[in-house]
């Protein structure tokens, strides 16, 4: 049953002294009726902000200095009056007033500058980032229990905020390395050491909740969600996927953390902001066809929704705001029946890179390639970890990086022997660097200093690609085929480019074939040479991506639980609701543009029309463990139009008149 409220807001309110009472304007029945208004079922209230300071009556001296009543406090009860929840943020990594008062207790590069956000130095603008390691934690963990004492049983949960530790070298770190046997003068032990200061950090913060009340709802923010989260997960109530694809997370970013997040066990929301460009952004809205392309690609993969706003320092909400957000949630209300309690329905997996070495990108290039690819080409996927179970996919995706330890190695073969598909790219497949796990049949001879190399394709399997040499803009690997058929052969570059010998403006064209290969396969596994899936991230090169799809259609034998014509600009999602007897599927056509330097956004809704559709029965019963399923209506929602279908050769085929942005197509059985 589902506990987490569908329509939220996150309401910062990071607010340094002002010249005036802070809140002096809030009225609490146009609060109440601007979120009644605008749809919202709870609301994230700042209890303590980036700024440390504290928005609620206390004897702390944190206490913001222009509040004169008890602010916070007037919030949380206008919302409990009309029914909205009110769970309370309070800020962790950063806090300028314990910065200005215990600049000790700072983060220290190696060099002794200072972590912060955007400008660190100590004339610039920016908060500075504390360190967990000093008694700032202590200092934290007083506060967190004063706001559990002051709302007692109001309080509906805590959501921490900036919640990571970089590589510090303060003097406690150091002490601390130096007596747990790290080295501070080794980055790589630096950043061991951050990493297990953050768990650290999490679990004290968790027993500091726990032990006032068991119940309380728990999140622990940093902007991201990767299988670093692993350790702590079970502290986590819920999970919640920040991610403003105006702002440094892009447009990118939520439907490749969604893919894994929503197969950790918890609950899960998607988190936008209502900003143009990203928090703060005080005077911008974002374009209404964005905002719901954000909202309903949370719906369709079965999130909740939050829109992140800031409140005016007067304690006002900015009316033209909740306007937008209600033209929004208005469309979110009536749909998110469909969303509720709903499981993916997904043939193959992408094993996430960041199980064996962490990306310094928000989202791994490798991985973001391989999202784009199958999200393009409309195959249902589920981005997974070592922790979860493989077994009902049919195909495992090793995206460029999956270097092997030799317990995944082992699970690696454990899959093939069940019947398993593995298709790998680049270092995907080796062992410690060394050599390959057994079932892609081949031995790793080394790498290539030359780039870029080009290569020849077979014309049967690839029979999409240019039929001439493809250029390779990436750095491959050399192997040899031993239990495997080469379906690929590299081709070296006339010359290689050098200051002294080059040749025209980029690459020398093709010249001898080197007796390399750049593609195997076998009958459970193909491997390609080159890290394709960063090349199609990068350079956006379609031939890439047909290398790759060529290579999973021949895996899975040309099954495929949707087909259609459907453009590669569209989102096609097929979700199971059991409880409904339903399958529903999720079509969006909202194209993001780059129409700015720094980012993308969408003002148009550019509509699809007769669009035919196909979804394999066989494998979905076999998906959903129903040996009988037989269609008794499909019905188009938004319209409330039955739509006519036929099943041939035990597919179900019906055509969409129309989609306008979001369509919702419910597909009844018994």
């Amino acid at each position: 049953m589902s506990k987490l409220a569908s329509r939220q807001i996150h309401l910062d309110f990071h607010t340094p002294a002002l010249p005036f009472e802070l809140g002096k304007n809030f009225d609490k029945k146009i609060f109440q009726q601007t979120l009644l208004k605008a749809e919202v079922n709870s609301i994230t209230l700042t209890g303590r902000c980036h700024h440390g300071h504290i928005y609620y009556q206390t004897k702390l001296p944190a206490k913001h200095p222009q509040m004169k009543k008890d602010f916070l406090m007037e919030q949380v009860d206008a919302c409990h009056e009309i029914g909205i929840n009110a769970p309370i943020y309070l800020s962790v990594g950063w806090d300028a007033y314990a910065a200005d008062h215990h600049p000790e207790w700072l983060e220290r590069k190696a060099d002794g500058s200072m972590y912060g956000f955007e400008d660190y130095g100590q004339l610039k603008p920016g908060w500075k980032t504390l360190c967990f390691n000093t008694p700032y934690l202590e200092y934290l963990k007083e506060q967190i229990q004063d706001t559990m004492q002051h709302f007692g049983e109001k309080l509906d949960g805590l959501f921490f905020d900036i919640v990571w530790q970089d590589d510090c070298c303060c003097n406690d770190c150091i002490k601390k390395m130096l007596d747990q046997g790290y080295d501070p003068e080794s980055e790589s032990d630096r950043l061991a050491f951050a990493k297990e200061t953050e768990q650290y950090l999490k679990t004290e913060i968790h027993h500091t909740i726990r032990n006032l009340d068991p119940d309380c709802p728990i999140f622990f923010n940093e902007g991201n969600i990767l299988p670093s989260i692993r350790p702590n997960l079970e502290q986590y109530s819920h999970l919640e996927i920040e991610s403003l694809p105006s702002g440094e997370w892009g447009y990118q970013h939520f439907p490749t953390i969604v893919r894994y997040a929503k197969n950790l066990g918890k609950e899960y929301l998607g988190m936008t902001g209502k900003f143009h460009k990203v928090w703060a952004d005080f005077g911008s809205y974002k374009n209404q066809a964005a905002l719901e392309y954000e909202t309903f690609l949370a719906l369709a993969h079965g999130a909740k929704c939050s829109i992140g706003d800031q409140m005016y320092p007067d304690g006002t909400l900015q009316e033209a705001t909740y306007t937008l957000i209600g033209a929004v949630y208005d469309q979110v209300k009536e749909l998110e029946s469909y969303s509720l309690n709903s499981q993916a329905i997904t043939e193959i997996a992408i094993l996430h890179p960041g199980i064996v070495a962490a990306s310094k990108e928000k989202v791994d290039l490798s991985l973001a390639g391989a999202v784009n690819m199958l999200n393009e080409a409309h195959y249902q996927f589920d981005i997974v970890d070592q922790w979860m179970d493989w077994t009902p996919y049919k195909l495992l995706i090793l995206p460029d990086k999956l270097v092997l330890t030799q317990d995944l190695a082992e699970m690696i073969e454990g899959y093939v022997e069940q019947g398993g598909k593995i298709l790998a790219s680049y270092h995907s497949g080796l062992i410690k660097g060394e050599r390959f796990t057994q079932s892609l049949g081949l031995i790793f001879t080394g790498e290539h200093g030359t780039t870029p190399m080009y290569g020849y394709f077979d014309s049967d399997l690839f029979s999409k690609l240019p039929q001439g040499e493809l250029v390779m803009h990436g750095q491959g690997t050399i192997v040899q085929a031993v239990a495997a058929n080469v379906k690929g052969e590299e081709a070296a570059p006339l010359v290689e480019r050098k200051y002294h010998h080059y040749y025209s403006h980029f690459q020398a064209p093709v010249g001898e074939k080197t007796g390399n290969p750049v593609v195997t396969m076998n009958d459970q596994t193909m491997y390609y040479t080159f890290p394709l899936f960063e090349m199609y991230k990068v350079q956006g090169v379609k031939a890439y991506k047909e290398l790759i799809l060529a290579g999973i259609d021949h895996l899975l034998k040309g099954e495929k639980v949707i087909s259609s014509e459907l453009p590669t600009s569209a989102d096609v999602i097929l979700n199971h609701q059991a409880s409904e007897k339903r399958l529903i599927l999720n079509l969006l056509h909202y194209i993001p543009e780059r129409r700015a330097l720094t980012l993308d956004t969408i003002e148009d809704k550019i509509p699809l029309y007769n669009q035919r559709v196909e979804l394999d029965l066989c494998i979905i019963r076999n998906k959903i463990s129903l040996d009988n399923l037989i269609i008794k209506q499909v019905n188009q929602v938004k319209s409330n139009q039955s739509l006519a279908f036929e099943i041939v050769e035990d597919k179900v085929i019906f055509t969409v008149p129309k989609i306008v942005g979001y369509e919702v197509i419910a597909i009844n059985y018994e």
